[in-house]
Protein backbone atom coordinates (compact mmCIF):
# COMPACT_ATOMS: atom_id res chain seq x y z
CA UNK A 1 0.00 0.00 0.00
CA UNK A 2 2.87 2.39 0.87
CA UNK A 3 4.54 1.62 -2.46
CA UNK A 4 1.33 2.48 -4.35
CA UNK A 5 0.97 5.78 -2.50
CA UNK A 6 4.58 6.54 -3.27
CA UNK A 7 3.95 5.91 -6.96
CA UNK A 8 0.99 8.27 -6.97
CA UNK A 9 3.07 10.94 -5.31
CA UNK A 10 5.73 10.59 -7.99
CA UNK A 11 3.19 10.85 -10.79
CA UNK A 12 1.68 13.86 -9.06
CA UNK A 13 5.10 15.47 -8.91
CA UNK A 14 5.55 14.95 -12.62
CA UNK A 15 2.15 16.45 -13.41
CA UNK A 16 2.96 19.38 -11.21
CA UNK A 17 6.14 19.97 -13.18
CA UNK A 18 4.07 19.89 -16.36
CA UNK A 19 1.57 22.34 -14.98
CA UNK A 20 4.33 24.74 -13.96
CA UNK A 21 6.06 24.63 -17.38
CA UNK A 22 6.27 27.70 -19.60
CA UNK A 23 5.31 26.35 -23.04
CA UNK A 24 6.50 28.49 -25.97
CA UNK A 25 5.56 27.94 -29.59
CA UNK A 26 8.36 30.20 -30.81
CA UNK A 27 11.67 28.33 -31.01
CA UNK A 28 14.65 30.26 -29.71
CA UNK A 29 17.77 29.17 -31.62
CA UNK A 30 19.72 29.67 -28.42
CA UNK A 31 17.37 27.49 -26.41
CA UNK A 32 19.00 25.21 -23.89
CA UNK A 33 19.22 21.49 -24.46
CA UNK A 34 16.49 19.30 -22.94
CA UNK A 35 16.68 18.37 -19.27
CA UNK A 36 15.84 14.84 -18.02
CA UNK A 37 14.84 14.66 -14.37
CA UNK A 38 14.26 11.45 -12.32
CA UNK A 39 12.56 11.82 -8.92
CA UNK A 40 15.07 9.40 -7.38
CA UNK A 41 18.73 8.69 -7.86
CA UNK A 42 18.25 4.90 -7.99
CA UNK A 43 15.29 2.59 -8.46
CA UNK A 44 15.24 -0.42 -6.13
CA UNK A 45 13.69 -3.46 -7.77
CA UNK A 46 12.83 -6.70 -5.92
CA UNK A 47 11.96 -9.48 -8.36
CA UNK A 48 10.32 -11.43 -5.54
CA UNK A 49 7.53 -8.81 -5.49
CA UNK A 50 4.76 -8.23 -8.00
CA UNK A 51 4.27 -4.49 -7.38
CA UNK A 52 7.63 -2.88 -8.14
CA UNK A 53 7.64 0.87 -8.87
CA UNK A 54 7.50 2.10 -12.44
CA UNK A 55 10.23 4.21 -14.06
CA UNK A 56 9.12 7.85 -13.69
CA UNK A 57 10.78 10.85 -15.32
CA UNK A 58 10.08 14.41 -16.57
CA UNK A 59 11.75 15.84 -19.69
CA UNK A 60 11.76 19.66 -20.16
CA UNK A 61 12.66 21.25 -23.45
CA UNK A 62 12.74 24.97 -24.29
CA UNK A 63 12.90 24.29 -28.02
CA UNK A 64 10.31 21.53 -27.89
CA UNK A 65 10.87 17.82 -28.07
CA UNK A 66 11.33 16.07 -31.36
CA UNK A 67 11.94 12.50 -30.14
CA UNK A 68 12.44 10.56 -26.91
CA UNK A 69 14.15 7.17 -27.02
CA UNK A 70 13.98 4.83 -24.02
CA UNK A 71 16.45 1.99 -23.60
CA UNK A 72 17.40 -0.57 -20.98
CA UNK A 73 20.99 -1.31 -20.13
CA UNK A 74 21.49 -5.00 -19.33
CA UNK A 75 24.54 -7.01 -18.42
CA UNK A 76 24.64 -8.26 -22.01
CA UNK A 77 24.03 -4.96 -23.78
CA UNK A 78 21.41 -2.31 -24.55
CA UNK A 79 17.78 -3.10 -25.38
CA UNK A 80 15.62 -0.61 -27.29
CA UNK A 81 12.55 -0.26 -25.14
CA UNK A 82 10.39 2.52 -26.64
CA UNK A 83 10.45 5.60 -28.89
CA UNK A 84 8.04 8.56 -28.62
CA UNK A 85 7.69 11.19 -31.41
CA UNK A 86 4.31 12.70 -30.69
CA UNK A 87 3.83 14.92 -27.65
CA UNK A 88 0.79 16.62 -26.22
CA UNK A 89 3.12 19.31 -24.88
CA UNK A 90 6.51 19.20 -26.61
CA UNK A 91 8.04 21.51 -24.00
CA UNK A 92 7.29 19.11 -21.13
CA UNK A 93 6.88 15.35 -21.29
CA UNK A 94 6.34 13.08 -18.30
CA UNK A 95 6.61 9.33 -18.51
CA UNK A 96 5.71 6.44 -16.25
CA UNK A 97 6.74 3.02 -17.57
CA UNK A 98 5.73 -0.17 -15.78
CA UNK A 99 8.53 -2.45 -16.84
CA UNK A 100 8.76 -6.21 -16.53
CA UNK A 101 12.13 -6.16 -14.84
CA UNK A 102 14.80 -8.79 -15.39
CA UNK A 103 17.58 -9.91 -13.12
CA UNK A 104 20.23 -8.66 -15.62
CA UNK A 105 18.81 -5.12 -15.91
CA UNK A 106 21.27 -2.38 -14.88
CA UNK A 107 19.68 0.95 -15.74
CA UNK A 108 17.03 2.83 -17.68
CA UNK A 109 18.35 5.24 -20.37
CA UNK A 110 16.42 8.20 -21.77
CA UNK A 111 17.72 9.98 -24.86
CA UNK A 112 15.87 13.23 -25.59
CA UNK A 113 16.27 15.18 -28.88
CA UNK A 114 14.71 18.62 -29.27
CA UNK A 115 13.70 20.46 -32.44
CA UNK A 116 17.16 22.05 -32.67
CA UNK A 117 18.63 18.53 -32.67
CA UNK A 118 20.08 19.05 -29.23
CA UNK A 119 20.44 15.68 -27.57
CA UNK A 120 20.67 14.79 -23.90
CA UNK A 121 20.90 11.44 -22.11
CA UNK A 122 19.54 10.64 -18.66
CA UNK A 123 20.22 7.41 -16.81
CA UNK A 124 18.38 5.87 -13.85
CA UNK A 125 20.40 3.05 -12.23
CA UNK A 126 18.58 -0.11 -11.12
CA UNK A 127 19.37 -1.95 -7.89
CA UNK A 128 18.00 -5.44 -8.57
CA UNK A 129 17.19 -7.98 -5.89
CA UNK A 130 17.11 -11.29 -7.73
CA UNK A 131 14.49 -14.00 -7.23
CA UNK A 132 15.18 -15.90 -4.03
CA UNK A 133 14.93 -19.67 -3.90
CA UNK A 134 12.19 -21.15 -1.78
CA UNK A 135 13.25 -22.51 1.60
CA UNK A 136 15.14 -25.80 1.41
CA UNK A 137 14.32 -28.47 4.04
CA UNK A 138 16.85 -31.22 4.66
CA UNK A 139 16.07 -34.20 6.92
CA UNK A 140 18.79 -36.30 8.54
CA UNK A 141 18.11 -39.19 8.39
CA UNK A 142 15.95 -38.96 5.25
CA UNK A 143 13.60 -41.70 6.50
CA UNK A 144 12.70 -43.20 9.85
CA UNK A 145 12.09 -46.93 10.02
CA UNK A 146 11.16 -48.65 13.26
CA UNK A 147 10.71 -52.42 13.13
CA UNK A 148 9.50 -54.24 16.22
CA UNK A 149 10.93 -57.46 14.79
CA UNK A 150 14.47 -56.10 15.14
CA UNK A 151 16.38 -57.37 18.14
CA UNK A 152 16.79 -53.96 19.78
CA UNK A 153 14.71 -51.46 17.81
CA UNK A 154 15.44 -47.77 18.41
CA UNK A 155 13.59 -44.74 17.14
CA UNK A 156 16.17 -42.19 15.89
CA UNK A 157 15.88 -38.52 16.77
CA UNK A 158 14.05 -36.33 14.30
CA UNK A 159 16.53 -33.84 12.85
CA UNK A 160 16.20 -31.35 10.02
CA UNK A 161 17.61 -28.03 8.83
CA UNK A 162 15.99 -25.28 6.79
CA UNK A 163 17.95 -22.81 4.68
CA UNK A 164 16.34 -19.72 3.19
CA UNK A 165 17.92 -17.03 0.98
CA UNK A 166 15.07 -14.64 1.69
CA UNK A 167 14.96 -15.26 5.44
CA UNK A 168 12.40 -17.29 7.32
CA UNK A 169 9.11 -16.00 8.64
CA UNK A 170 7.83 -19.13 10.37
CA UNK A 171 8.12 -22.92 10.50
CA UNK A 172 5.19 -25.23 11.27
CA UNK A 173 5.47 -28.94 12.12
CA UNK A 174 2.86 -31.69 11.94
CA UNK A 175 2.73 -35.38 12.83
CA UNK A 176 0.98 -37.26 10.03
CA UNK A 177 -1.01 -40.32 11.15
CA UNK A 178 -3.56 -42.66 9.61
CA UNK A 179 -6.23 -40.44 11.19
CA UNK A 180 -4.96 -37.14 9.77
CA UNK A 181 -2.38 -34.76 11.16
CA UNK A 182 -1.74 -33.02 14.46
CA UNK A 183 0.22 -29.84 15.05
CA UNK A 184 3.57 -30.39 16.76
CA UNK A 185 4.58 -26.75 17.13
CA UNK A 186 5.24 -23.47 15.32
CA UNK A 187 8.46 -21.43 15.33
CA UNK A 188 8.03 -17.68 14.64
CA UNK A 189 11.26 -16.34 13.12
CA UNK A 190 12.64 -12.90 12.28
CA UNK A 191 14.28 -13.37 8.93
CA UNK A 192 16.86 -15.93 10.02
CA UNK A 193 18.42 -17.70 7.07
CA UNK A 194 18.78 -21.00 8.92
CA UNK A 195 16.63 -23.02 11.28
CA UNK A 196 17.61 -26.31 12.93
CA UNK A 197 15.44 -28.87 14.69
CA UNK A 198 16.61 -31.82 16.78
CA UNK A 199 14.12 -33.58 19.03
CA UNK A 200 12.99 -37.03 20.10
CA UNK A 201 9.62 -37.81 18.54
CA UNK A 202 8.25 -41.07 19.92
CA UNK A 203 6.53 -42.40 16.84
CA UNK A 204 3.91 -45.09 17.26
CA UNK A 205 1.88 -47.52 15.21
CA UNK A 206 -0.18 -45.66 12.63
CA UNK A 207 2.23 -42.72 12.26
CA UNK A 208 3.10 -42.02 8.62
CA UNK A 209 5.44 -39.03 8.61
CA UNK A 210 6.67 -35.76 10.09
CA UNK A 211 5.62 -32.81 7.90
CA UNK A 212 7.42 -29.46 7.92
CA UNK A 213 6.07 -26.26 6.38
CA UNK A 214 8.56 -23.39 5.98
CA UNK A 215 7.50 -19.87 4.93
CA UNK A 216 10.00 -17.16 3.96
CA UNK A 217 9.77 -13.38 4.19
CA UNK A 218 8.07 -13.17 0.79
CA UNK A 219 5.39 -15.74 1.68
CA UNK A 220 6.97 -18.49 -0.41
CA UNK A 221 6.22 -21.88 1.15
CA UNK A 222 8.05 -25.19 1.05
CA UNK A 223 6.41 -28.31 2.45
CA UNK A 224 8.40 -31.50 2.93
CA UNK A 225 7.62 -34.70 4.82
CA UNK A 226 9.96 -37.09 6.58
CA UNK A 227 8.61 -40.59 5.82
CA UNK A 228 7.99 -42.73 8.90
CA UNK A 229 7.59 -46.49 8.65
CA UNK A 230 6.49 -48.15 11.89
CA UNK A 231 6.44 -51.90 11.47
CA UNK A 232 4.68 -53.76 14.25
CA UNK A 233 4.62 -57.36 15.25
CA UNK A 234 1.07 -58.46 14.48
CA UNK A 235 -1.05 -59.43 17.44
CA UNK A 236 -2.38 -62.92 18.06
CA UNK A 237 -4.96 -64.43 15.75
CA UNK A 238 -7.77 -66.24 17.57
CA UNK A 239 -10.20 -68.65 15.96
CA UNK A 240 -12.98 -70.32 17.95
CA UNK A 241 -13.81 -73.70 16.48
CA UNK A 242 -17.47 -73.68 17.47
CA UNK A 243 -20.19 -71.16 16.75
CA UNK A 244 -22.23 -72.32 19.72
CA UNK A 245 -21.24 -73.89 23.04
CA UNK A 246 -23.63 -76.23 24.84
CA UNK A 247 -22.94 -76.70 28.53
CA UNK A 248 -24.51 -77.80 31.79
CA UNK A 249 -24.18 -76.35 35.24
CA UNK A 250 -22.04 -78.42 37.59
CA UNK A 251 -20.04 -79.85 34.70
CA UNK A 252 -16.91 -78.12 33.42
CA UNK A 253 -17.08 -77.51 29.68
CA UNK A 254 -14.54 -76.26 27.22
CA UNK A 255 -14.25 -73.70 24.44
CA UNK A 256 -12.19 -75.06 21.58
CA UNK A 257 -9.81 -72.56 20.01
CA UNK A 258 -6.90 -72.21 17.61
CA UNK A 259 -4.38 -69.43 18.31
CA UNK A 260 -1.41 -68.21 16.31
CA UNK A 261 1.03 -65.62 17.70
CA UNK A 262 4.14 -64.23 16.01
CA UNK A 263 5.52 -62.86 19.27
CA UNK A 264 4.40 -65.78 21.38
CA UNK A 265 1.29 -66.27 23.50
CA UNK A 266 1.45 -65.06 27.12
CA UNK A 267 -2.08 -65.30 28.54
CA UNK A 268 -5.59 -66.62 27.95
CA UNK A 269 -8.57 -65.12 29.79
CA UNK A 270 -12.15 -66.34 29.43
CA UNK A 271 -15.24 -64.46 30.58
CA UNK A 272 -18.82 -65.58 30.99
CA UNK A 273 -21.38 -63.00 29.83
CA UNK A 274 -24.14 -62.95 32.43
CA UNK A 275 -26.96 -60.39 32.36
CA UNK A 276 -24.87 -58.27 30.00
CA UNK A 277 -21.80 -58.24 32.28
CA UNK A 278 -18.43 -59.95 31.99
CA UNK A 279 -17.52 -62.38 34.76
CA UNK A 280 -14.03 -63.87 34.69
CA UNK A 281 -14.25 -67.65 34.48
CA UNK A 282 -10.73 -68.72 33.53
CA UNK A 283 -7.19 -67.27 33.37
CA UNK A 284 -3.98 -69.03 32.43
CA UNK A 285 -0.42 -67.86 31.90
CA UNK A 286 1.12 -69.24 28.73
CA UNK A 287 4.76 -69.79 27.76
CA UNK A 288 5.28 -68.07 24.43
CA UNK A 289 3.47 -70.63 22.28
CA UNK A 290 3.45 -69.61 18.61
CA UNK A 291 0.68 -72.06 17.63
CA UNK A 292 -1.85 -73.43 20.08
CA UNK A 293 -4.87 -75.69 19.78
CA UNK A 294 -6.59 -75.67 23.13
CA UNK A 295 -9.95 -76.25 24.86
CA UNK A 296 -9.70 -75.08 28.48
CA UNK A 297 -12.59 -76.13 30.69
CA UNK A 298 -14.42 -74.00 33.21
CA UNK A 299 -17.75 -73.71 35.00
CA UNK A 300 -20.88 -72.30 33.39
CA UNK A 301 -23.85 -70.82 35.22
CA UNK A 302 -27.52 -70.85 34.31
CA UNK A 303 -27.26 -67.11 33.52
CA UNK A 304 -24.47 -67.53 30.95
CA UNK A 305 -25.49 -66.41 27.45
CA UNK A 306 -22.09 -65.92 25.81
CA UNK A 307 -18.44 -66.69 26.33
CA UNK A 308 -15.69 -64.17 25.56
CA UNK A 309 -12.15 -65.41 24.96
CA UNK A 310 -9.21 -62.97 25.12
CA UNK A 311 -5.65 -63.96 24.19
CA UNK A 312 -2.57 -61.75 24.58
CA UNK A 313 1.10 -61.81 23.60
CA UNK A 314 2.00 -59.60 26.55
CA UNK A 315 1.42 -56.22 24.89
CA UNK A 316 -1.54 -54.33 26.28
CA UNK A 317 -2.76 -53.15 22.89
CA UNK A 318 -2.13 -56.45 21.11
CA UNK A 319 -4.91 -58.74 22.22
CA UNK A 320 -7.37 -60.79 20.22
CA UNK A 321 -10.85 -61.58 21.41
CA UNK A 322 -13.90 -63.44 20.19
CA UNK A 323 -17.41 -64.20 21.40
CA UNK A 324 -19.31 -67.44 21.15
CA UNK A 325 -22.96 -68.07 21.97
CA UNK A 326 -23.53 -70.32 24.99
CA UNK A 327 -26.59 -72.42 25.82
CA UNK A 328 -26.56 -73.78 29.33
CA UNK A 329 -28.94 -76.59 30.39
CA UNK A 330 -30.84 -76.02 27.17
CA UNK A 331 -31.64 -77.75 23.89
CA UNK A 332 -31.72 -75.47 20.86
CA UNK A 333 -32.76 -76.32 17.32
CA UNK A 334 -33.93 -74.65 14.12
CA UNK A 335 -36.75 -76.48 12.34
CA UNK A 336 -38.58 -76.20 9.04
CA UNK A 337 -42.27 -77.02 9.51
CA UNK A 338 -44.70 -77.67 6.66
CA UNK A 339 -48.34 -76.59 6.66
CA UNK A 340 -51.26 -79.06 6.28
CA UNK A 341 -50.65 -79.39 2.51
CA UNK A 342 -47.06 -80.53 3.17
CA UNK A 343 -47.64 -82.27 6.50
CA UNK A 344 -47.25 -85.82 5.21
CA UNK A 345 -45.16 -85.32 2.08
CA UNK A 346 -42.49 -82.62 2.33
CA UNK A 347 -41.70 -80.33 -0.58
CA UNK A 348 -38.49 -81.06 -2.49
CA UNK A 349 -37.04 -77.68 -1.48
CA UNK A 350 -37.69 -78.50 2.19
CA UNK A 351 -37.18 -82.27 2.45
CA UNK A 352 -37.32 -82.31 6.27
CA UNK A 353 -40.27 -79.95 6.65
CA UNK A 354 -43.14 -82.20 7.77
CA UNK A 355 -46.23 -80.93 9.56
CA UNK A 356 -45.94 -82.17 13.18
CA UNK A 357 -43.34 -80.93 15.68
CA UNK A 358 -41.80 -83.14 18.37
CA UNK A 359 -40.53 -81.15 21.36
CA UNK A 360 -38.74 -84.26 22.65
CA UNK A 361 -36.69 -84.83 19.49
CA UNK A 362 -36.81 -81.21 18.23
CA UNK A 363 -37.66 -82.32 14.72
CA UNK A 364 -40.75 -82.71 12.52
CA UNK A 365 -42.67 -85.89 11.72
CA UNK A 366 -45.21 -86.90 9.09
CA UNK A 367 -48.89 -87.75 9.65
CA UNK A 368 -48.11 -91.39 8.81
CA UNK A 369 -45.59 -91.44 11.67
CA UNK A 370 -48.04 -89.97 14.17
CA UNK A 371 -50.83 -92.40 13.23
CA UNK A 372 -48.66 -95.51 13.40
CA UNK A 373 -48.75 -95.93 17.23
CA UNK A 374 -49.86 -94.29 20.49
CA UNK A 375 -46.20 -93.76 21.42
CA UNK A 376 -45.61 -91.86 18.18
CA UNK A 377 -48.78 -89.85 18.76
CA UNK A 378 -47.44 -88.77 22.16
CA UNK A 379 -44.18 -87.69 20.47
CA UNK A 380 -45.78 -84.89 18.43
CA UNK A 381 -46.81 -81.69 20.19
CA UNK A 382 -48.13 -79.13 17.71
CA UNK A 383 -48.83 -78.49 14.04
CA UNK A 384 -48.72 -75.65 11.52
CA UNK A 385 -51.82 -74.63 9.55
CA UNK A 386 -52.06 -71.98 6.81
CA UNK A 387 -55.59 -70.71 6.26
CA UNK A 388 -57.24 -69.59 3.01
CA UNK A 389 -55.93 -67.88 -0.10
CA UNK A 390 -53.81 -65.52 1.99
CA UNK A 391 -52.29 -68.49 3.80
CA UNK A 392 -52.73 -66.95 7.25
CA UNK A 393 -50.43 -69.02 9.51
CA UNK A 394 -51.64 -70.61 12.76
CA UNK A 395 -50.22 -72.91 15.43
CA UNK A 396 -52.51 -75.71 16.68
CA UNK A 397 -52.07 -77.95 19.67
CA UNK A 398 -52.60 -81.67 18.91
CA UNK A 399 -55.78 -81.68 20.98
CA UNK A 400 -57.31 -78.87 18.90
CA UNK A 401 -59.09 -80.89 16.20
CA UNK A 402 -60.60 -77.98 14.27
CA UNK A 403 -58.66 -78.70 11.07
CA UNK A 404 -57.55 -82.32 11.57
CA UNK A 405 -59.46 -83.51 8.50
CA UNK A 406 -57.09 -81.50 6.27
CA UNK A 407 -53.98 -83.25 7.61
CA UNK A 408 -54.15 -86.26 5.31
CA UNK A 409 -52.10 -89.42 5.73
CA UNK A 410 -51.55 -92.32 3.30
CA UNK A 411 -54.88 -93.64 4.58
CA UNK A 412 -57.18 -91.46 6.64
CA UNK A 413 -56.22 -88.21 8.35
CA UNK A 414 -55.21 -86.76 11.68
CA UNK A 415 -58.67 -87.46 13.14
CA UNK A 416 -57.46 -91.02 13.59
CA UNK A 417 -54.53 -90.18 15.92
CA UNK A 418 -54.49 -92.37 19.07
CA UNK A 419 -53.24 -89.73 21.55
CA UNK A 420 -53.51 -85.95 21.65
CA UNK A 421 -50.98 -83.82 23.52
CA UNK A 422 -52.41 -80.66 25.07
CA UNK A 423 -49.65 -78.19 24.18
CA UNK A 424 -50.46 -74.55 25.02
CA UNK A 425 -49.11 -71.24 23.63
CA UNK A 426 -48.89 -67.53 24.22
CA UNK A 427 -47.00 -64.71 22.52
CA UNK A 428 -44.36 -62.77 24.48
CA UNK A 429 -44.04 -59.24 23.07
CA UNK A 430 -41.34 -58.08 25.53
CA UNK A 431 -39.27 -61.21 26.05
CA UNK A 432 -35.49 -61.08 25.34
CA UNK A 433 -35.30 -64.16 23.19
CA UNK A 434 -31.73 -63.67 21.95
CA UNK A 435 -30.38 -63.73 25.51
CA UNK A 436 -32.86 -66.25 26.85
CA UNK A 437 -31.55 -68.53 29.60
CA UNK A 438 -33.07 -71.27 31.68
CA UNK A 439 -33.45 -68.66 34.41
CA UNK A 440 -35.35 -66.17 32.23
CA UNK A 441 -37.53 -68.91 30.74
CA UNK A 442 -38.34 -70.26 34.21
CA UNK A 443 -39.78 -66.86 35.14
CA UNK A 444 -42.52 -67.14 32.48
CA UNK A 445 -45.77 -67.81 34.31
CA UNK A 446 -47.43 -71.09 33.40
CA UNK A 447 -50.83 -69.46 33.86
CA UNK A 448 -50.17 -67.20 30.86
CA UNK A 449 -49.65 -70.13 28.52
CA UNK A 450 -53.17 -71.41 27.83
CA UNK A 451 -54.04 -71.04 24.11
CA UNK A 452 -54.49 -74.16 21.97
CA UNK A 453 -54.84 -72.24 18.68
CA UNK A 454 -52.50 -69.31 18.19
CA UNK A 455 -53.66 -67.20 15.24
CA UNK A 456 -52.34 -65.39 13.41
CA UNK A 457 -48.60 -65.73 13.81
CA UNK A 458 -45.93 -63.89 11.84
CA UNK A 459 -42.18 -63.75 11.37
CA UNK A 460 -40.52 -62.18 14.41
CA UNK A 461 -43.08 -63.41 16.95
CA UNK A 462 -41.74 -64.83 20.19
CA UNK A 463 -43.95 -67.66 21.43
CA UNK A 464 -43.87 -69.42 24.79
CA UNK A 465 -45.15 -73.00 24.91
CA UNK A 466 -46.05 -75.48 27.66
CA UNK A 467 -46.07 -79.22 26.99
CA UNK A 468 -49.12 -81.34 27.72
CA UNK A 469 -49.09 -83.94 30.47
CA UNK A 470 -48.91 -86.88 28.05
CA UNK A 471 -46.08 -85.47 25.90
CA UNK A 472 -43.06 -87.70 25.30
CA UNK A 473 -41.01 -84.58 26.07
CA UNK A 474 -42.36 -84.56 29.63
CA UNK A 475 -45.38 -82.79 31.04
CA UNK A 476 -45.74 -79.12 31.91
CA UNK A 477 -42.35 -78.06 30.59
CA UNK A 478 -41.99 -74.49 29.36
CA UNK A 479 -39.89 -73.33 26.43
CA UNK A 480 -39.74 -70.47 23.94
CA UNK A 481 -39.49 -70.24 20.19
CA UNK A 482 -38.97 -67.54 17.61
CA UNK A 483 -40.81 -67.51 14.29
CA UNK A 484 -37.90 -66.76 11.98
CA UNK A 485 -39.74 -66.86 8.66
CA UNK A 486 -42.95 -68.02 6.97
CA UNK A 487 -43.18 -68.42 3.20
CA UNK A 488 -45.87 -66.42 1.41
CA UNK A 489 -48.93 -67.69 -0.48
CA UNK A 490 -47.99 -69.80 -3.56
CA UNK A 491 -44.30 -69.23 -2.84
CA UNK A 492 -43.58 -72.91 -2.27
CA UNK A 493 -46.16 -74.25 -4.73
CA UNK A 494 -47.68 -71.82 -7.30
CA UNK A 495 -50.77 -74.01 -7.52
CA UNK A 496 -51.50 -74.22 -3.78
CA UNK A 497 -51.70 -70.95 -1.86
CA UNK A 498 -51.68 -72.51 1.63
CA UNK A 499 -48.71 -74.83 1.07
CA UNK A 500 -46.35 -72.92 3.39
CA UNK A 501 -43.15 -73.58 5.33
CA UNK A 502 -42.33 -72.00 8.69
CA UNK A 503 -38.78 -71.58 9.98
CA UNK A 504 -38.73 -71.66 13.76
CA UNK A 505 -35.96 -71.70 16.36
CA UNK A 506 -36.77 -73.44 19.64
CA UNK A 507 -35.04 -73.00 23.00
CA UNK A 508 -36.09 -75.69 25.43
CA UNK A 509 -34.60 -76.02 28.94
CA UNK A 510 -33.53 -79.55 29.69
CA UNK A 511 -35.47 -81.71 32.14
CA UNK A 512 -34.36 -81.27 35.71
Amino acid sequence: MIRKLYTLLLIGLCLNLVACSDDNDNIDPNAAAPVVKFPMEQLDIDLNLVDNLPVVAVIKSQAGLQQVDMKIQTAEGIIDYKTVTEFFNPNSYSLSEQIEYGSNYQSFIIEAIDKLNNQVVGTLPFAITDVKERPVITFNPEEIVYDEMDENPVIPRTTFQINSEAGLKQVEMFLVTINGQENKGTAILNGEHEYSFDDMINYKEGDKGFKVKAEDAYGNVTISTLPVTYRTVPGPVLTLNDQVVFAETGVKSGVSMHVESVKGLQEIVIYRIENGKEVEAYREKMHGEKILDYAPKFDFTAATTQVKVVVSDGRQDKTAESLVKAYVNMDVATLYVGSQQLANTAHEKYPDAFGLVSLKDLKTYSIDYALSSPENAKNVDFKLYCFGGQAVPRLYSMDDTEKDGEYKASSGNLKNIQARNMTRFTTLPNFDYENATTESISKISSDLIKISKLTPIKAGDIVAFRTGGSSAAGGDRIGVMKIVDITGPKEVNPGIANACVMTVEIKFPKKK
